[in-house]
């Protein structure tokens, strides 16, 4: 049996119960998530669609909030 979700439900089960500081900041993650899904084998700035989700995704990176561990802890949880 395969089970398949697009890449925009994925990212949200993947990244939606991030703690990031702020609900825009898992909102970007999450559309980044998708993004990358979409295109995983393309560098990370030809997988983010426009100028501008490269540039939020560099802020996104340079916030305190967002470390290593917050953006994987929903994922180890769910695989707990």
């Amino acid at each position: 049996m395969t089970f398949m979700l697009d890449s925009k439900t994925w990212a949200r089960a993947q990244f939606g119960d991030c703690d990031l500081g702020d609900k825009r900041r898992t909102k970007r993650l999450i559309k980044m998530a998708e993004q990358v899904a979409n295109n995983p084998s393309a560098s990370f700035s030809e997988q983010m669609e426009t100028w501008g989700d490269l540039r939020a995704a560099y802020r996104l990176f340079d916030q305190g909030d967002v470390t290593f561990e917050a953006i994987p802890r929903p994922h180890w949880e769910q695989t707990r």
